[in-house]
């Protein structure tokens, strides 16, 4: 009797699907570096940017790995919907995500910076959290990992998490000295990911 297999690798659809989903995401992370470049000389980020892009191959690449190298744990009832639904998931986290450098304008940047004459923006998703693009990403990662239907996959998620609790407070650290009272007024009544919880 043959192992179990994940939704996607016994489905080409599926597989056909996930690849279109993730070239998506792989492009609109480009489009998002490619309209807001880190300009020459600028600190990256002390190291917080490394630790990200590592949480981002955890949880991708390895929720993947898990979910074909453990069959064990692989879902097979109802995996079509888990599928879709994770895709959804995906979709929606990276919809937060887009919308949150929307709502920064010119202010975002994938380095840690305070560029001169920049503000607190409090408006739009950065009302009730402070970093909303972070939360968007979460959720997109959550979303792809359920889609792969292997109950471990998901907890590749903890490797993006753990690579934002580098970044977090080293941005935070950074923003609070280049914009001072207002950004630490900001922290105080906000919350970093979730509304009103954490």
């Amino acid at each position: 009797m043959s192992s179990p297999q994940p939704y996607f690798a016994a489905h080409p659809a599926a597989a056909a699907v996930l690849a279109l989903a993730a070239a998506a995401w792989a492009v609109s992370e480009y489009l998002i570096g490619r309209s807001h470049p880190v300009g020459a000389g600028e600190d990256p980020d002390a190291g917080s940017g490394l630790a990200v892009g590592l949480g981002l191959l955890v949880a991708y690449g390895g929720g993947l790995a898990v979910s074909l190298l453990v069959p064990a744990t692989v879902i097979t009832t109802g995996a079509g919907w888990l599928f879709v639904a994770g895709l959804v998931i995906a979709a929606a986290g990276q919809g937060l995500r887009l919308r949150a450098v929307h709502d920064l304008g010119s202010s975002f940047s994938f380095a840690v910076r305070t560029p001169p004459g920049r503000t607190v923006i409090d408006t739009g998703l950065y009302r009730r959290i402070r970093h909303p693009s972070y939360s968007g990403a979460l959720a997109c990662a959550f979303g792809f990992t359920v889609a792969y239907t292997n109950w471990l996959a998901p907890l590749a998620v903890l490797g993006l998490l753990l690579a934002y609790a580098v970044r977090i407070p080293r941005e935070e650290r950074v923003l609070a000295e280049g914009l001072g009272a207002p950004y630490r007024a900001y922290m105080r009544r906000t919350k970093r990911l979730i509304p009103f919880v954490f």
